[in-house]
């Protein structure tokens, strides 16, 4: 597949980031997130919707599942692409619960660049492994 400067570029960006975030998947946010980035995550339950900002997201969304690992959430990419200013990524996840359990879980992201920065995106995911963990574990 043949991509425009700029879809290579952001492309590019994407996977050194993705790269750099394999043993510790917050790498990536920090990495390539814009701190007032809009992101929602599709589906449904409490953290199904649209976060206004990093802060929002981590506070509301992330903190409660990062709070539960044992270990780093180790990412890999199985494969990124490229359409204008917006950057595909389909991503495994793994790590082991704080009681010892294996968790595991899959993304779809489009995300959308502007100046080397995701500025906006959607993630789908498997919410019940979330809601899972985040039920299981009381902290």
């Amino acid at each position: 597949m043949s991509y425009t400067e700029n879809e290579q570029r952001n492309l590019q960006t994407v996977r050194d980031a993705l790269a750099e975030a394999a043993r510790d998947f917050t790498i990536f946010f920090e990495r390539i997130f814009a701190p007032d980035c809009t992101w929602t995550i599709a589906g449904h339950g409490p953290v199904a919707r649209t976060y206004e900002g990093m802060q929002d997201l981590f506070e509301n969304a992330e903190a409660d599942l990062f709070a539960r690992f044992a270990e780093p959430l180790a990412i890999k990419a199985i494969g990124t692409w490229a359409d204008g200013d917006e950057v595909f990524a389909r991503i495994q996840s793994t790590s082991r619960a704080i009681d010892g359990a294996p968790y595991a879980n899959e993304y779809m992201y489009i995300m959308t660049m502007r100046d080397g920065k995701v500025v906006s995106g959607i993630e789908w995911l498997d919410l019940d492994a979330y809601y899972d963990i985040v039920g299981r574990i009381r902290l």
